[in-house]
């Protein structure tokens, strides 16, 4: 019933700038839905090239509570976060650094829907 999207404000970033990361999320049924749309249920994570995982919006953050929403068919719902440009690890157990230039995807999800992968790149 959901299709899960993940976009960025623009495709090229300098080192240093905060992109806005979005997750997007569609009811393509032709009923209206009810869903829990907490920020437990759903994360955005950047990846890099060679497929490391370099941050996550969940990793840095209290859980979350209930959130319902009544999702209507063809109307997307959008989360955005503003992104530091900097790793992180789950329970911010590692130092955060300074993610480089170089060619990154940026992924969401809700529950185990999960997006296509929106390239993007950082410039010195």
């Amino acid at each position: 019933m959901l299709t899960v999207g993940a976009e960025i404000d623009r495709p090229e970033h300098r080192v240093g700038e905060r992109p806005v990361l979005r997750l997007v999320v569609t009811n393509i049924s032709d009923q209206p839905c009810i869903r829990d749309l907490d920020s437990a249920r759903q994360e955005i994570v950047v990846w890099g090239a060679g497929g490391a995982r370099i941050w996550s919006s969940n990793d840095c953050v209290n859980a979350g509570s209930t959130d319902l929403r009544t999702l209507v068919p063809g109307q997307p719902v959008a989360f955005a976060v503003r992104w530091a440009g900097r790793t992180s690890s789950p329970g911010c157990a590692a130092p955060r650094t300074e993610v480089p230039a170089g060619e990154y995807n940026v992924m969401s999800r809700v529950d185990d829907a999960i997006s296509a992968a929106t390239a993007f790149r950082r410039v010195p």
